[in-house]
């Protein structure tokens, strides 16, 4: 891929299936819907199972869209570049959409609403998207 921009972009749409078989992974062991289908319900409403399709999808959508970010923003990404530029979508979590949903600000300081947005969109998804997009922009020297 020659393209850094298209890079981010399938990175981070990449790096969200990631998150979304992890979450799925931990609803069925009981830990309750994928935050995006709670977040999708309540902005749209609930109509099984295709609320949790469209949220899946646009979930997808929008790790591409934090990825193309990154790579517009970040010119030779690593994977410690990746880990740190996830400190935005979970900033954007805790402030703009918590705000919108008229939930506290920062999941009301609640261990669990920090330590998890910060565990997948740091640890999972920022290192993945570092990690991938480092790989593919790599220039060849001949």
């Amino acid at each position: 891929m020659k393209h850094p921009l298209a890079t981010g972009l399938i990175g981070g749409c990449l790096g969200a299936i990631i998150l979304a078989v992890i979450m799925y992974i931990m609803k069925v062991a009981g830990s309750g819907d994928p935050g995006f289908v709670s977040m999708y319900r309540s902005t749209i409403g609930s109509n099984p199972p295709a609320d949790e399709i469209i949220a899946a999808i646009l979930f997808i959508i929008s790790g591409g869209i934090w990825g193309f970010i990154f790579s517009f923003l970040v010119k030779q990404p690593t994977v410690l570049k990746g880990f740190l530029f996830g400190l935005l979508p979970t900033l954007w979590l805790w402030v703009v959409v918590n705000a919108f949903l008229g939930k506290p600000l920062f999941n009301g300081f609640n261990p669990k609403g920090i330590i998890f947005p910060l565990i997948f969109n740091m640890l999972i998804w920022g290192s993945f998207l570092g990690w991938f997009t480092s790989r593919k922009v790599r220039t060849v020297v001949v």
